[in-house]
């Protein structure tokens, strides 16, 4: 046993307390710059404990090798430093002197090696930068803090430790086990995530709670839109045609989530006549709580593919959540459906009420013919059942734009608006970021940015936007993502679809690198023309390294950093 101190005093000085609180403050200071690619994972992760240590513990993920590595450099070179040092300063100072220094030397290592860390992951771009939301400030206050407690009493007990030991060389190298801490900031991150929750709860219910009175006071029009894909791109759609006669309030970008919502019902005021709720959903129940909430009485879907099957475990349950939307809607509630796909026809036919179905298929109440599409945007006759056609044109591509904007008019026309109102609004449509967007550049070169979170039906798009271009096509991609089981087969298939569609395939990430190169070897593409690089930043080289005037470029999904 280990005998007990009976006066601290002896032990703690006020001068070491103090010291020890300095080292702990800027060890902490450290440790969280080293720790912004784990904040961000866990931003991504929507705060999800599972999906956070599912993607710590990926075998492809490298970044507590990279923390181990930073440990024992760090902790040999203390050990190095301390142990040269100690007797050289015998020479010039008294032993007690000299050994007190010695003890601290190997900090200057530690701060030289976890400096560089920082500094080498602060060059990797994030595909997603961190977004500085009040809560993550709550969140890195609480993990600052965590940090200061444990490196204090790391710091403390090793003093301790090197007082009832009495060892010499122990009291030298006592501190070099701080040089271990690294490895563990990914769990003190979580820790300090799991003492913030509690509060971030009680926010999020005042927050939610807020919304509803807003909402439930409010004779504004509320519309739900969701579905697998295409969620944005027709909130935007719709709240464009819309502006022509109303002023519309949309939740922003991709926030759709109870919280994202509740955060946009915060700018409805008296002046706004309509309010477009956009629902997403990881597990059946999500829409459900949306719908609950928002309580709109115009209930839309943009169709359903395999889209987060990884997080639904089947298409069915996919399907059922979706549905969940059309459920909450009241007697008085339209449904609008995308029947493009066979999936969303299924939906169609289950529900009763007062329906509309869209597309460019088929006969339906909203469709599109005679459409043209070039490298300039879309045109086609409009068709409303009951109205004359009516000559639209925007600068969208793909036929799927065309798909979304049917989708829009049957909603915005059961809202009032003329034909001819709609057609103007269509005009003054732009693109969605990363969605097959044009990017403007200096040379006589197209590059198409559709790397915001492709699916199966989305990709079929892309090709046929691709082919709409004369010239060499090129595609960087690390292929499609969150489906389940269903993966590896479409990524084969994907891989196919490319090999007759591209002339040049860069794949990015060893993620879903083997499926994709069998479906291109499979369809046909000499291998020559196929290239590996292990992130976007070497894609890029490797693109920059082919590229000439006339070449034809998509950028076809990104995987979020959670996959990286």
């Amino acid at each position: 046993m280990f005998p007990l101190v009976e006066n601290f005093s002896e032990l703690y000085t006020t001068s070491q307390v103090l010291l020890y609180l300095a080292l702990s403050v800027g060890n902490a200071i450290l440790l969280f710059f080293c720790s912004m690619k784990f904040l961000l994972v866990l931003q991504q992760s929507g705060y999800q404990g599972k999906r956070y240590f599912k993607w710590l513990d990926n075998k492809n993920t490298p970044y507590l090798s990279r923390l181990m590595l930073l440990c024992l450099l760090g902790f040999l070179f203390f050990c190095v430093m301390n142990t040269c040092f100690s007797s050289v300063l015998a020479t010039f100072l008294d032993a007690t002197t000299s050994k007190t220094v010695a003890c601290y030397l190997g900090f200057g290592s530690y701060l030289l090696f976890t400096i560089s860390y920082i500094n080498t992951e602060s060059s990797v771009n994030a595909k997603v930068p961190l977004k500085k939301t009040k809560r993550l400030v709550r969140l890195a206050i609480t993990y600052l803090l965590v940090l200061t407690v444990v490196s204090f009493g790391f710091i403390t007990l090793l003093n301790y430790l090197a007082f009832l030991i009495k060892d010499e060389m122990f009291a030298i190298l006592r501190f070099s086990v701080i040089c271990l801490m690294p490895i563990i900031i990914p769990y003190l991150l979580f820790l300090a995530y799991i003492i913030n929750e509690p509060f971030e709860t009680l926010i999020r219910k005042h927050h939610l709670k807020n919304a509803l009175l807003k909402l439930e006071r409010t004779e504004v029009i509320k519309i739900g839109i969701t579905g697998s894909y295409g969620k944005t791109s027709v909130k935007e759609i719709l709240k464009v045609i819309l502006s022509q006669k109303y002023r519309v309030l949309a939740s922003p970008e991709s926030f759709n989530t109870p919280l994202g919502i509740a955060l946009a019902v915060k700018k409805l005021d008296s002046t706004h006549d309509i309010f477009i709720a956009e629902m997403g959903a990881r597990v059946k129940g999500d829409i459900d709580r949306l719908a609950k909430m928002v309580k709109p009485t115009y209930a839309v879907l943009t169709g359903i593919t395999s889209q987060h099957l990884e997080s639904f475990g089947s298409l069915e349950t996919l399907k059922d959540t979706k549905y969940e939307l059309f459920e909450n809607l009241n007697e008085k509630g339209k449904a609008f459906f995308n029947v493009d796909g066979e999936d969303a026809v299924e939906l169609y036919n289950k529900f009763n009420g007062d329906k509309y179905s869209t597309g460019v298929k088929g006969d339906n109440f909203v469709t599109a013919k005679e459409i043209e599409t070039t490298v300039k945007g879309t045109k086609f006759m409009l068709c409303i059942r009951g109205e004359e056609p009516i000559l639209c044109q925007t600068s969208l591509l793909g036929m799927h734009s065309i798909s979304n904007i049917c989708l829009a008019v049957s909603v915005a026309y059961k809202l009032g608006l003329t034909k001819e109102e709609i057609a103007q609004g269509i005009n003054r449509i732009k693109s969605v970021g990363h969605r097959l967007e044009l990017i403007p550049n200096n040379k006589n070169i197209v590059i198409i940015d559709d790397s915001y979170n492709a699916n199966e039906t989305g990709v079929v798009a892309a090709m046929e936007t691709l082919n709409l271009f004369n010239g060499r096509k090129i595609v960087l991609t690390p292929g499609l993502v969150e489906l389940g089981k269903r993966e590896n087969i479409a990524n084969f298939n994907f891989g196919k679809l490319l090999a007759t569609n591209a002339n040049i395939v860069i794949i990015i990430g060893k993620h879903n690198a083997e499926m994709l190169i069998n479906g291109l070897v499979e369809g046909g593409m000499a291998k020559e023309n196929i290239i590996f690089a292990k992130n976007l930043k070497k894609g890029n080289e490797e693109l920059n390294k082919i590229i000439k005037e006339g070449d034809v470029v998509l950028f076809e999904n990104d995987l979020p950093d959670n996959y990286n």
